[in-house]
């Protein structure tokens, strides 16, 4: 669990099928992770045995599987 920060941000993170192994503090804190690495609209796909229930993560609902970060200035 490094730091991801020296990587950038990115539009689009796919993290499928990872977090299933987690226990869930570890899920929040890498979902909380890669929400600081998604750029503002950027989108992040997790898979679909995967949820974000209970995660306070500040993304929004797409679709199954899928969330987006809200665009700067968003509210």
């Amino acid at each position: 669990m490094e730091p991801f920060s020296a990587l950038g941000r990115f539009p689009i993170i796919f993290c499928r099928n990872v977090m299933i192994y987690f226990d869930h503090q570890t899920r929040e804190q890498l979902v909380l992770r890669l929400v600081e690495q998604l750029e503002p609209g950027g989108y992040l796909f997790v898979g679909h045995a995967e949820s974000l229930l209970n995660i306070a993560h500040g993304l929004d609902y797409v679709g199954p599987a899928i969330y987006r970060r809200p665009p700067s200035g968003a509210k």
